[in-house]
This record gives structure tokens, C-alpha cells and sequence, in this order.
């Protein structure tokens, strides 16, 4: 299990079950603003990331409707505030977003072919939206020690 995999199993388990876990963790556009607290309440960066469309056999991303962190936030900055910045940048950036894209029309437009086909087979495309988010710990150990065991049985 990667660092962040570990960073990420530090939100509350309703958060956690709610997250798409296709290779990386991924969330519901309207869980996003608590994954930010989440993290922020259990000591953890909010990296950023960006906008995906999970479908059966494609995974098509929108790289440019992101969020990143680390462009406003000083890497000289002590953990706690760094957490407490990261968490303040993304909510602002994630609320820009929200304003500034309509993020079905972003997906529909740039992957048409793969929307048509999804909705060919009667199925809903907005189903298949999910945001990425990435965290990060201070440090590995602080991870391993808050899951001791539970986590070497995963």
C-alpha cells in the first residue's frame, strides 16, 4: 500500500466507501468539499486533482479541470499550515472550478465517441464522473503508526 493510499484511508470510513477506487481514489463531485475537511481534520495535505470519467474499459480524463495545491502553498511552510493552507486553496480552486466549467459538457466534448457509447447502452455518463483527489501525510510513519496492524493485513 502506497503512502497515499495510507493518507487516504485516514478519512472517515463513509468517505472512504463512497470513493471510487480504480487505481487511484476518486470521489463524487459533491463529496469533494468534505474530503477536503476530512483531510484537513486528520492532518493531511490536500495535493489537489482533477476531473475523470470511469467507464468499463475507458478512463478518460480531464486534466485541464484541476486543482494543485502546491502552486499557492510554500513548500518552507510547517506541516500545520501547510495543512491548513492546502485545505484552504483547494475548496477556494474547487469552488472556482464548479463556476467555471460545466463538467459534463467538458467530458461529453472532449471524449464524445466514448459518451455516445455509454449512452448508446442506455446508460447515464454523469454516472461516471468522479474527481481525484490526492493527500499527503507528514510522513510515512505518522500513517503506519495511527493503523498500526490493520493495515499490514490489507
Amino acid at each position: 500500500m502506497t503512502q497515499a493510499e495510507w493518507a487516504e484511508l485516514r478519512l472517515p470510513r463513509h468517505l472512504i466507501e463512497r470513493a471510487s477506487k480504480d487505481g487511484e481514489f476518486a470521489w463524487s463531485i459533491d463529496d469533494v468539499p468534505a474530503v477536503i475537511e476530512a483531510a484537513r481534520d486528520a492532518n493531511l495535505a490536500s495535493i489537489g486533482g482533477q476531473l475523470q470519467f470511469r467507464f468499463p474499459g475507458a478512463t478518460c480524463e480531464c486534466y485541464w479541470v484541476e486543482v494543485d495545491t502546491y502552486k499557492s502553498v510554500p513548500s518552507w511552510a510547517s506541516w500545520q499550515e501547510r495543512v491548513d493552507r492546502t485545505a484552504a486553496v483547494a475548496r477556494a480552486e474547487f469552488a472556482l472550478l464548479l463556476r467555471k466549467f460545466n463538467f459534463l459538457a467538458e467530458g461529453r466534448n472532449s471524449f464524445p465517441e466514448v459518451f455516445a457509447e455509454t449512452e448508446r447502452r442506455g446508460q447515464d455518463p454523469a454516472r461516471a464522473m468522479w474527481f481525484v483527489w490526492y493527500l499527503q501525510a507528514e510522513k510515512e510513519s505518522d500513517v503506519t503508526e495511527s493503523f498500526g496492524t490493520s493495515l499490514e493485513q490489507s
